[in-house]
């Protein structure tokens, strides 16, 4: 009898961890190396522990692909929890997803070994280490598996435009009078403030053309989205502050009129 008990008593234990299974949602992310990308949900059940991810297109025209080396570590040990499968993504090297306009999304699941039941936070390796080719990689880092939060956390990128200066009225009306001469005059500084604002976009393009230039931007910009999110910035936050607050000067508007 006694050793009855003792078989139902392990079998239970074993059921108990056979069946654990957990869902979060919207989970905390400390920081990421995809500003353009976020996790949706993670579920852990008997066999694997996966995790749904949404991605939204930085530019017209721009293209998504899952390297299989991607990995879950957690902060229980030191072991690579590997991918197995994936869904609603192309996997290197044969294809990739091409997003044609700026904020389309892509939607997609990647199955993992399973996690230990007492992992509180993961990282998501999909290739380690900083880049300085402006390419971004999924990888997320201290993501919390224990609490859901409320709420879509949506990311919206904003294209930053460079617009022409305004055009330049050069129709005179002549004038004795000190006032019209004076709207002459700056009617006549028109044409100079066009060329000066034609020399200064100029510029810029030559400036960002240079080998290298738009990575070292994106490597800055990438630095400054870290910090903002590891201050406890959310990344839709984060964005919005980099899109409103560039540190790269933006361009200066010259007014003809």
């Amino acid at each position: 009898m006694k050793k009855a008990l003792i078989l139902a008593a392990v079998l239970f234990t074993i059921g108990l961890k056979n069946s654990f299974a957990q869902t979060v949602t919207n989970p905390d992310i400390e920081s990421t190396d995809s500003p353009t990308s976020t996790i949706t949900k993670i579920e852990t059940d008997q066999q694997y522990t996966v995790v749904s991810f949404r991605h939204y297109a930085g530019s017209d025209n721009a293209w998504a692909v899952l390297n299989r080396e991607i990995y879950i570590q957690t902060d229980v040990d030191n072991k690579h929890y590997g991918y197995v499968k994936s869904e609603g993504i192309a996997v290197a090297p044969e294809t990739r997803n091409t997003l044609k306009k700026l904020n389309d999304k892509l939607e997609f699941k990647v199955y993992f070994k399973k996690i230990p039941a007492n992992a509180k936070t993961i990282d998501i390796i999909e290739r380690a280490g900083k880049r300085s080719d402006g390419i971004n990689y999924f990888n997320f880092y201290n993501v919390d598996v224990t609490h859901s939060s409320p709420g879509d956390k949506g990311i919206k990128i904003t294209n930053v435009e460079l617009l022409p200066p305004p055009p330049v009225n050069g129709t005179e009306q002549p004038s004795s009078d000190g006032a019209n001469g004076m709207a002459n005059a700056m009617g006549a500084m028109g044409p100079m403030y066009a060329s000066m604002a034609k020399s200064l976009l100029d510029a810029q393009f030559a400036y960002f053309k240079q080998p290298g230039k738009i990575a070292e931007i994106a490597k800055l910009n990438k630095e400054y989205f870290d910090a903002l999110t590891k201050e406890g910035f959310t990344n839709d936050q984060a964005l919005k502050i980099i899109t409103a607050n560039s540190i790269i000067p933006k361009s200066a508007s010259i007014n003809g009129q």
